[in-house]
């Protein structure tokens, strides 16, 4: 490459390429390039509480609509200061929103508290229950997370998604998939995983049952995973569980407060109907995304950045009616 500091003279670099042992990805991890900003935006414009945010303490009840009786006899699901609703869009056959504290309209990284992260994990999985109870075959399960407009958030209020259906994610399968055809099936992969990486140069630490560390070939910048040994879905994640979640969640976000982050994504990944015999364990990605300077809503949601699964608003039948008339 030429390099700028010695006018352009041609100086070879290592630029190294890695490929996850389990999906085949590949990602490339560059040399002396940091991308993280020297310093934080200022988020006061973009933050600051507008006249009618659906997720306001002030308008929750008449904004948002409960849960049937069927799946909720209380209609929303409440645990601390978290509650759970139903999703007005349609992203699964049964999906909800989870807001971490409907009496703040923002809370910045340093606010998201393992407790509160932890109560609201814990109430989307109560959903998640109530959702397997009342329509079993909804069996591919995640709890995910779009933070800020960069990350795909179209509400600045901090909140939680879920998608519970019969087709999974793209990503999801193929980390089904793949942990039930390692090794043919003999032993858990993320088992293994977490023992090769114990005390390495990716090992990050451990809360409760999750198992914190770096991935050896990642999909976004400053990834990080948590791995739950004995859940293999997401409906036999346990409070305690929730709670070392939002741990370990919390302290990866404060890690990136300190890098001067803003924007995140991430991701509790079910095994699907198989988890079982899969031998899969659920697991939390969280990844950065750009930070909103200038001011921006991205197109890429976790959907596409963890699951590689696009979300789209119109059909090709509908853009090809659209295009078709320019011909």
């Amino acid at each position: 490459m030429p390099d700028l500091a010695a006018g352009g003279t041609w100086t070879r670099v290592r630029l190294r390429w890695r490929r996850d042992p389990l999906t085949g990805a590949s990602a490339r991890i560059l040399t002396g390039v940091k991308l993280q900003p020297a310093s934080r935006p200022d988020l006061r414009e973009l933050t600051a509480k507008p006249a009618f945010c659906p997720f306001d303490i002030e308008h929750l009840e008449t904004a948002t609509f409960p849960f049937p009786p069927e799946l909720a006899a209380e209609g929303r699901i409440r645990l601390g200061k978290a509650v759970v609703v139903p999703n007005i869009l349609a992203y699964a056959t049964h999906s909800a929103v989870g807001i971490y504290d409907p009496g703040r309209h923002f809370l910045d990284l340093d606010d998201l508290t393992p407790s509160l992260v932890g109560d609201a994990l814990a109430a989307m999985v109560r959903h998640a229950q109530a959702v397997r109870r009342l329509d079993p075959a909804a069996r591919w399960s995640s709890i995910n997370g779009n933070y800020l407009p960069p990350a795909g958030a179209s509400l600045v209020h901090p909140h939680l998604q879920s998608a519970h259906d019969a087709y999974g994610l793209t990503g999801q399968r193929l980390l089904a998939e793949r942990s039930g055809a390692w090794q043919g099936g003999r032993g858990s992969y993320w088992a293994a995983l977490v023992d090769q990486e114990a005390g390495g140069p990716r090992w990050v630490g451990q809360t409760g049952r999750v198992a914190w560390l770096t991935p050896f070939a990642p999909s976004g910048f400053h990834e990080v995973w948590g791995v739950v040994s004995g859940a293999a879905d997401v409906t036999e994640l346990t409070e305690q569980d929730c709670q070392a979640l939002g741990q370990g969640l919390s302290q990866v976000l404060a890690a990136y407060r300190a890098w001067n982050l803003t924007s995140f994504n991430f991701g509790v990944i079910g095994g699907g109907p198989q988890a079982h015999e899969h031998g899969h364990q659920v697991v939390l990605k969280v990844l950065s995304r750009s930070n909103p300077e200038p001011v921006y809503r991205s197109d890429a949601t976790y959907f596409e950045r963890i699951y590689g699964e696009a979300l789209i608003d119109l059909s090709p039948e509908e853009v090809a009616d659209g295009v078709r008339t320019r011909f």
